[in-house]
């Protein structure tokens, strides 16, 4: 009996040292994973951290630009619901055509649709501004624009930011500067620049530093809101369900173009459930279309004050109701139209973006 205890205790003494080891092993690769993970997470952080928690949202307007546009994806908006499940109907069956006749035809291909819900709320903002407001004599000298983001942010903090970090290790092509505790970097690549910030769930990108400076002015945050004869008109024309509104100004420089008067022009757009971009535009006091002249309201006249706010829309895809414009307010005139076919015509345009890029 005790020969076997002796064996058995022995046999067991003989283990201890390898069942030491794997444990010890264990012990290794879990320090080791918990560093990984806590390394990971410390960076993570780092690049996806808010540098100005609690700032408050800029003005963007700095008051002399000549054109302005802003996109406003809220979620639950049925017009652009249907706008992206028909974008999904168009990507499909443009591959179900790229595959026709191939030994790939039958097979169920994975594809991930753009959803609605998965980037809205979601809004963006693209200004150019002038050379010298007051004068009439404007060139665009510089531009900003300005995403808001709801999700998603923490992936565009850090994609930013790893961009900032490999621009700025070469002072060729790129370079930090701090605007009013905001780490704001010049980017330089083939003869262009632009300068890129982030700030809360904002990201704005503007022509240079110099512009990005007005911009993040913290003087600005509390100031009157800018232009405010082409922004006032907003409210009055808003559509129901609007998903976007630009403005622009008539000012030109001499020598660029025929003259135009003095004035400008603000639309409201809505994306509706029958496929149409509808718009409501009014023209400030003065307007004026591209031939010169005063603005009559003439079908063709608000044709062509339209597609100043689409580019890449060909004229003969715009449609405006009624006769033309209306007398509004104050010596405006007002009209409203649509687009029809949206999703297709947008479709085209991305092809053909795609095709000149390549």
């Amino acid at each position: 009996m005790s020969g076997t205890g002796s064996e058995e205790r022995g046999g067991v003494r003989q283990q201890d040292p390898v069942v030491r080891f794997v444990i010890g092993c264990a012990l290794v690769v879990a320090g080791l994973a918990a560093l990984v993970v806590v390394g990971a997470l410390l960076i993570g952080w780092r690049f996806a951290r808010d540098e100005a928690p609690g700032r408050p949202s800029e003005t963007f307007l700095v008051g002399d630009e000549g054109r302005y546009w802003c996109l406003d994806l809220k979620p639950g908006d049925a017009g652009l619901a249907a706008l992206f499940v028909r974008f999904g109907e168009i990507n499909d069956a443009t591959s179900r055509h790229i595959f026709r006749g191939t030994f790939l035809e039958p097979l169920p291909l994975p594809h991930r649709g753009a959803k609605l819900d998965d980037l809205a709320p979601f809004a963006f903002e693209f200004s150019t501004s002038s050379s010298d407001p007051a004068s009439g004599l404007t060139v665009p000298t510089a531009w900003a624009a300005r995403a808001t983001f709801s999700r998603g942010l923490f992936r565009v903090r850090a994609a930013l930011r790893l961009m900032r970090f490999v621009a700025s290790r070469d002072a060729t092509k790129g370079e930090t500067h701090d605007v009013d505790g905001i780490a704001v970097t010049e980017i330089y690549a083939k003869g262009a620049g632009f300068a890129v910030a982030t700030v809360g769930n904002r990201v704005l990108v503007a022509s240079d530093t110099a512009r990005m400076r007005t911009v993040l002015s913290p003087a600005r945050a509390t100031a009157a809101p800018a232009l405010p004869e082409l922004t006032g008109l907003h409210d009055a024309i808003k559509l129901e369900g609007e998903d976007a509104w630009a403005f622009y100004s008539n000012r030109r420089a001499g020598g660029l173009g025929p003259p135009l008067a003095e004035g400008g022009a603000l639309a409201s757009f809505d994306v509706n459930e029958q496929d149409e971009l509808a718009f409501r535009v009014v023209v400030s006091g003065g307007g004026a279309v591209e031939g010169g002249g005063d603005f009559a309201g003439t079908p063709a006249e608000c044709t062509v004050v339209a597609s100043r706010f689409l580019p890449g829309i060909p004229v003969s895809a715009i449609t405006i109701d009624g006769e033309g414009a209306r007398a509004g307010d104050g010596g405006a005139k007002e009209f409203s139209g649509r687009i029809t076919g949206l999703s297709t015509r947008l479709a085209e345009l991305l092809s053909s973006v795609t095709v000149i890029r390549r």
